[in-house]
């Protein structure tokens, strides 16, 4: 029960992260431009979130071919335990942190629809591929990316 606590409260503070990028992109550009900046955090998040729980989650936590890539696990939550949807809501927050860094790489330099597009891309694609290679054991023994089989361990994206 305190691992779920535990998982809870730091699901929470990876979610300020968001707040945190919001207010200093916000900082950082122009005034008229501080609610396209808020605008397009509020929607990567969402849009990040849908696309994770579609597809993200699978890629990278599901069973692995070769170490490469996961294959399961897509359309998350049907029929899994509550440490395991915790589990799956904390990979969700890093997810869309991912998208939210790439937001202030462009605040004020891409128009609202190609951001989106690259928030799809990096949601379903690119944050899930290398995340599967370095983390897939942490959901499920055994199933390890190539970089994990290879001894790699990552602190905090680093």
């Amino acid at each position: 029960m305190l691992e779920h606590l535990w998982l809870l409260i730091s699901t929470m503070f990876v979610f300020l992260m968001q707040v945190g990028f919001l207010c200093l992109e916000s900082g950082r550009t122009r005034s008229k431009n501080n609610i396209n900046v808020a605008a397009k955090n509020v929607t990567d998040f969402i849009v990040s979130a849908c696309v994770f729980w579609l597809f993200g989650f699978g890629l990278m936590f599901g069973p692995s071919v070769g170490g490469w890539i996961g294959t399961g696990e897509f359309l998350f939550g049907q029929n899994n335990t509550p440490y395991q949807i915790l589990f799956f809501l904390f990979q969700m927050m890093f997810c869309s942190t991912a998208a939210t860094l790439m937001s202030g790489a462009v605040a004020e330099r891409m128009r609202f629809s190609g951001y989106i597009y690259i928030t799809i891309i990096l949601s379903a694609f690119i944050y899930p591929l290398v995340g599967h290679w370095a983390w897939a054991g942490a959901f499920t023994d055994g199933n390890e990316g190539w970089l994990e089989n290879l001894g790699f361990v990552d602190f905090a994206g680093s």
